[in-house]
């Protein structure tokens, strides 16, 4: 395959995943950003960097890249002497780290949900909270368990020769 060829498959698989972010709530423009960093081989971007291979204006690319860092998807760093941030992928392993970071979420649910059974009197709508409340307890019991599963996963693919295969176990 050519350069060319290269780029262009490159920019495909960026526009399908960021539809794929978008379609699963994440903003266009940053899912366009985050699949691009991802996809690169680059440890790191400028904002004009962004904007020229994602062919867009550097003022959609300040709005993204400061969700991106709030999420804790993207982290900003400058090089010192250097003036102009540059953009890199929080971690290696980002998406855990994401998912770690929703247990305050969980936290203010619970609450929420708590709180709301106290003041509901007993009957359907207390029984769909009880059960709300009860999923978000569960879901965050799990999340440790899985962390610690995935990191024993991702090891063992990382070992492999063939990722392919030690993911599926065959």
């Amino acid at each position: 395959m050519s350069g060319q060829d290269t780029e262009r498959a490159r920019s495909r698989f960026v526009e399908q995943f960021a539809l794929a972010l978008n379609d699963a709530g994440m903003q266009r423009m940053p899912a366009r950003v985050f699949a691009y960093v991802l996809a690169s081989d680059a440890d790191t971007h400028t904002a004009a960097e962004l904007a020229d291979g994602l062919r867009v204006s550097p003022a959609a690319i300040s709005g993204a890249v400061r969700l991106l860092v709030d999420m804790g998807m993207l982290v900003r760093d400058r090089v010192p002497g250097d003036r102009v941030d540059h953009y890199r992928i929080y971690e290696d392993d980002v998406w855990a780290t994401v998912v770690g970071r929703q247990e305050p979420m969980f936290r203010h649910i619970d609450v929420l949900l708590t709180n709301g059974l106290q003041s509901l009197a007993p009957g359907a709508g207390y029984s769909r909270v009880h059960q709300t409340r009860e999923f978000y307890r569960f879901l965050q019991s799990q999340i440790e368990t899985l962390a610690v599963r995935w990191r024993e996963h991702r090891a063992a693919v990382t070992a492999s020769p063939e990722p392919a295969r030690a993911a599926s176990g065959e």
